[in-house]
């Protein structure tokens, strides 16, 4: 373990912190295909609004790693998690999270969530372990257009979908509510534990663009009777590459292709109307049937990290 000191992120020089974050940015170029910069503009404006909540480790050269984390109406959330390259390996990332989960269950809330995508240690369990959490790997996943072209050569041509506006926000939340009911246990993330949180998931995602610029038209969605049986949804989290943000299928309308159908057309969106470069997205990596479905269109795992919940204030 680590024995760097550790202070709050408001006592450190913000030149410290712009070092760290402009490393912090590439290593999401690089190894994510995302744009860290809205993000580091939300961690800025909040570092200047004195409403950041983080700590900072440091060593004989400055600021080195950093987390951070925040509780908004009874949910706590662990977000950033990032160590500079030359101080990897030595646990600062668990070090802070340790420290920062312990600062959390004083705060009693009712859920806190973590995931560990967007960290420097993907792999991180550890911390969560040891207070109680509930975890799952998870895979995220890329494919490059000349490969998704290449299996789309016998595609059987189906029904359209139709684009996917922000008015059918509620809608989506309440489809993507039900098609996790049976399995949002196994997610080890509390996003899907009602159709209010659902809602509020895709509310940062369609309206607050957390995953990049929202895109209706590459965005697809299926009716039946005036229902929403199936949808997929595309943002843009960097210039040319596109993410599938959510996929889902009503329980009653499995095994019918939908999915598969909705997928298909937000990538054809994606690769030929938008010129991706290439696309992302993740899922957990114990579901069997949704890995078939992607890997079937090129996709391959690029990261395998972990998501942790623990529902229930001590």
């Amino acid at each position: 373990m680590a024995t760097s000191a550790v202070h709050p992120i408001g006592s450190i020089p913000r030149g410290d912190l712009a070092r760290l974050f402009d490393e912090e940015g590439s290593m999401w170029a690089r190894e994510l295909r995302w744009n860290f910069a809205p993000t580091r503009g939300r961690l800025e404006a909040a570092l200047n609004d004195g409403t950041l909540n983080g700590l900072v480790a440091t060593d004989e050269t400055g600021a080195c790693a950093y987390a951070t984390w925040a509780v908004d109406a009874g949910h706590g959330i662990v977000g950033s998690v990032f160590s500079s390259a030359r101080s990897r390996g030595r646990g600062l990332e668990s070090l802070l999270v340790q420290r920062i989960l312990t600062r959390l269950e004083a705060l009693r809330p009712d859920v806190i969530d973590c995931q560990t995508l967007f960290s420097s240690d993907p792999s991180l369990r550890e911390p969560f372990t040891a207070h109680g959490f509930e975890s799952a790997a998870r895979l995220y996943m890329t494919v490059d257009r000349s490969v998704w072209r290449e299996t789309q050569a016998n595609r059987r041509a189906g029904r359209r979908s139709k684009p996917t506006h922000r008015t059918d926000l509620r809608a989506v939340a309440r489809l993507v509510y039900e098609a996790h009911l049976e399995t949002h246990t196994l997610d080890a993330s509390s996003s899907f534990d009602t159709p209010e949180s659902c809602e509020r998931i895709l509310r940062q995602i369609v309206l607050d663009e957390v995953c990049g610029p929202f895109d209706s038209m590459g965005s697809r969605r299926i009716e039946e009777g005036g229902m929403l049986v199936a949808a997929c949804l595309l943002t843009w989290p960097l210039g040319d590459v596109a993410h599938i943000s959510e996929v889902a299928t009503a329980p009653g309308h499995r095994r019918r292709g939908l999915a598969r159908q909705c997928l298909a057309e937000s990538l054809e969106n994606a690769f030929e109307r938008g010129n991706a470069s290439s696309a992302t997205l993740s899922v957990t990596a114990t579901n069997g049937p949704a890995l078939a479905l992607y890997e079937s269109m090129g996709f391959v795992p690029r990261i395998r990290y972990e998501s942790h919940v623990r529902r229930g204030g001590r």
